[in-house]
């Protein structure tokens, strides 16, 4: 009886301590949308703020993508679009990280395949909590196929 008291005991500890906290999930999905508008725009100094110096994307193009020379060394911000939209669908917190998940609209610009084309995909975004704040540190994003 009392090993049972102490297992039920644990298990209520450990499930409030990983319980959602409505402000770290408020404060993803800002940084999410943060994030749309840098890439949108290619503010590198935004991008230089939101992501890890050794990011590593599993992108859409079935490539992986690691840190280049500096953070901001990266594919995405050498292809233009006219439109970038994520939709947030789910945020979970684990300690000192936060995935989100969800689904990502793109129209694609300039000499692109698929450019003046909506291109729909899904996304899962790792975020980690540092001491200057959350960094993005890892994404995969991947093509709908339709």
């Amino acid at each position: 009886m009392k090993t049972i008291a102490i297992t039920l005991a644990l298990v209520f500890y450990v499930t409030c301590l990983h319980a959602q906290n409505p402000d770290i999930e408020a404060e993803i999905r800002k940084l999410e949308q943060i994030e749309v508008q840098a890439v949108l725009s290619r503010d590198t100094t935004a991008l230089l703020k939101l992501w890890d110096k050794n990011f590593i994307v599993n992108s859409p193009e079935n490539r992986i993508v690691l840190a280049g020379k500096t953070p901001v060394d990266r594919p995405v911000l050498t292809k233009p679009r006219t439109s970038f939209t994520r939709q947030v669908e789910k945020i979970t917190i684990r300690g000192t990280f936060a995935f989100s998940m969800g689904s990502e609209t793109v129209v694609p610009a300039g000499d692109q395949p698929n450019s003046g084309q909506i291109v729909k995909r899904r996304y899962t975004n790792i975020w980690e909590k540092q001491d200057d704040g959350w960094k993005l540190v890892a994404r995969h994003a991947n093509l709908i196929c339709q």
